[in-house]
């Protein structure tokens, strides 16, 4: 009978072969990490050279983050204003950059995106107890739609907003008030938002002031200049600002019906 031998592979250069495996692996990583460390090198380097660059001008850096176009960093101050700037940090610009997108019909705003996020990181700090908030009587379990609204007493389509609250309370949502008086916070308007917010019924004294009528005059502590602050570095530029759960913000009165579907719209985009 015939037996076919199989053919050895002598131990010797089987170690060897291991050995080689091994370097290249090693190498090839080792590679990889170095390049990729160069690449954080550079990168900080940059950034470095985008804050100096926010220093000559007299401002702050709160937060920088690349962009899709190549050496050029956006950058977000203190008070929520964005800039661009390049990696060398000798050319920079205040507006808004867009983005042709292939599957659009328009331009996307990256800029806005950007405010989006940010503001939406501003509403999560607060702390409920710190708006007025007029929420539906939910009892199926589900969630209420949260909006935050910007408003002032001496607004009409503020009035406008609050008349039709039993509306957007039935549709699911829940309307959180936040004090921005228009005329600034020394003016009569403010300490009216200040009373409201000092009442022993603050959902019921601003009721009461968005139909025209007078409210007990109080003073506590209270949120109101913290609240126009929050607006302008918003972008708030009047009243009624609402500001959804994403930052995005839309300016002026949005009937029940509008408003809801806005946010299906919202709910469709991140599904």
């Amino acid at each position: 009978m015939n037996v076919e031998q199989q053919k050895i592979i002598p131990t010797p250069l089987i170690s060897l072969m291991m050995v080689v495996l091994l370097f290249f692996g090693v190498t090839s990583s080792t590679q990889e990490t170095t390049e990729s460390n160069a690449t954080d090198v550079e990168l900080e380097q940059k950034q470095e050279t985008v804050t100096e660059t926010v220093r000559r001008l007299g401002g702050i850096v709160q937060s920088i983050e690349e962009t899709p176009v190549e050496n050029l960093f956006l950058v977000e101050t203190p008070a929520s204003e964005f800039l661009y700037i390049t990696g060398t940090g000798k050319h920079f610009f205040v507006g808004t950059l867009y983005e042709m997108r292939d599957d659009a019909q328009f331009p996307f705003n990256l800029t806005e995106e950007s405010r989006n996020k940010s503001r939406s990181a501003l509403l999560q700090a607060l702390d409920k107890d710190e708006s007025i908030n007029f929420a539906p009587d939910i009892t199926d379990g589900s969630e209420s739609k949260v909006v935050y609204v910007f408003t002032d007493i001496t607004c009409g389509y503020c009035r406008l907003l609050h008349k039709d609250m039993d509306d957007y309370n039935k549709a699911g949502i829940e309307i959180r008030y936040l004090a921005f008086p228009r005329a600034g916070v020394d003016s009569s308007s403010a300490n009216y938002l200040v009373s409201a917010w000092c009442a022993d019924d603050p959902n019921a004294a601003m009721t009461l002031l968005k139909n025209g009528k007078e409210i007990e005059q109080k003073s506590c502590e209270n949120p109101v200049a913290e609240h126009h602050q929050l607006g302008l570095k918003m972008q708030v530029r009047g009243t009624p600002a609402l500001i959804l759960g994403d930052g995005s913000l839309i300016p002026g009165y949005q009937k029940p019906a509008q408003l809801v579907q806005i946010l299906e719209q919202l709910e469709s985009s991140d599904s």
